[in-house]
């Protein structure tokens, strides 16, 4: 593949987010945009240079020949374009969550399976630089055994930046699937076995979690203490703590531009990545290299990881009494 040929599906914030990343990617072709509005599909071709605009899916899968489509769209539909781009023998990269509940992500994991496809679910902050170099350094034991991981996802978005759907039941949303999802994923990524058990507590909307603050045990003292939040500001970089030392990946964890470890003996040790755009363009990389490599998933997440994740999720939320009506088909 000289080129890769990407659909996106949506135009909304995140999508525009995704297309500043794509042009940092000078073999990456936006082949096609599908969107609900014509106006905003082609706003969207004409400023990230795209190739064709649809508002029907089905007829772009027919039409066109992409390499892979890229979901972001409210939670609620990602299920129904992931198995249409399958059953095309397309490979998909879905914005997370990538489904509602475990049903629908057994179906989607075992059609990628069946027709031999590339998926991830985009935990993006895996593919940055920062955080691949914090994988290295626990890798190498520099910090010693881990003990805690300390990631809270808090956010207070302003009343005209506010996207309502993610406060919705309807779109199987809440602060835990939207935000919280990253912070379970600093605390797999330090600790991949999982945790024994879980605590939690959260503040509802009168649909859904606005905040919610958890503590996953491991055992043997290990622990992570993890938030999401829409209600509230907190720390945005995350902490790990070891038996040797600490690592701290910020300013913003999900999109971090350094990382930094200190030693219990007061050495430090500084990485800085000042990248351009948005970032996406790791994540949109990672993807490139996969495909022309022709794996089936991407070693940054692992798609065991997004259903140990999901597997949390769904547990907690049917704890606090919140379903979904995508629930009533699972």
């Amino acid at each position: 593949m000289d080129k890769i040929k990407w659909a996106v599906v949506g135009t909304g914030y995140i999508a525009n987010e995704f297309g500043k990343g794509l042009m940092e990617v000078k073999d990456a072709i936006l082949q096609a945009v599908v969107s609900r509005n014509e106006a905003s599909g082609h706003k969207y071709a004409q400023t990230y240079q795209g190739q064709s605009v649809y508002t029907d899916f089905d007829e772009m899968l027919e039409k066109e020949s992409v390499d892979i489509v890229y979901v972001a769209i409210p939670n609620d539909c990602h299920f129904e374009y992931i198995m249409k781009a399958f059953d095309k023998g397309i490979p998909v990269l879905s914005e997370k969550p990538t489904v509602d509940n475990q049903k629908q992500l057994d179906q989607v994991l075992g059609k990628a399976k069946e027709k031999d496809l590339f998926f991830m679910e985009g935990m993006w902050t895996r593919c940055f630089p920062a955080v691949r170099t914090a994988r290295k350094w626990l890798e190498e034991g520099k910090i010693g055994a881990p003990l805690t991981v300390r990631a809270s996802f808090d956010i207070k978005p302003a009343l005209e930046e506010w996207q309502p759907w993610k406060g919705g039941r309807t779109h199987a949303a809440g602060a835990l699937r939207d935000v919280g999802i990253y912070s379970l994923a600093m605390a797999f990524m330090v600790f991949p076995e999982g945790p024994k058990d879980i605590h939690s507590v959260m503040k509802s909307n009168g649909e859904v979690d606005e905040s919610f603050h958890m503590l996953a045990d491991y055992g043997e003292g290990k622990a992570a203490f993890l938030s999401g939040s829409f209600n509230q500001i907190s720390n945005p970089v995350v902490e790990i703590t070891g038996e040797e030392g600490r690592i701290l990946i910020g300013p913003e964890f999900w999109h971090p531009k350094e990382v930094e470890l200190i030693t219990n003996k007061g050495e430090k040790e500084l990485f800085r990545d000042l990248y351009s755009a948005t970032g996406f363009q790791y994540e949109i990389q990672e993807v490139q290299e996969c495909l022309r490599e022709r794996r089936k998933e991407s070693s940054c997440y692992t798609l065991e990881e997004t259903k140990k994740i999901a597997a949390i999720i769904e547990r907690t939320r049917k704890g606090w009494g919140i379903y979904y009506d995508s629930d009533k088909e699972a």
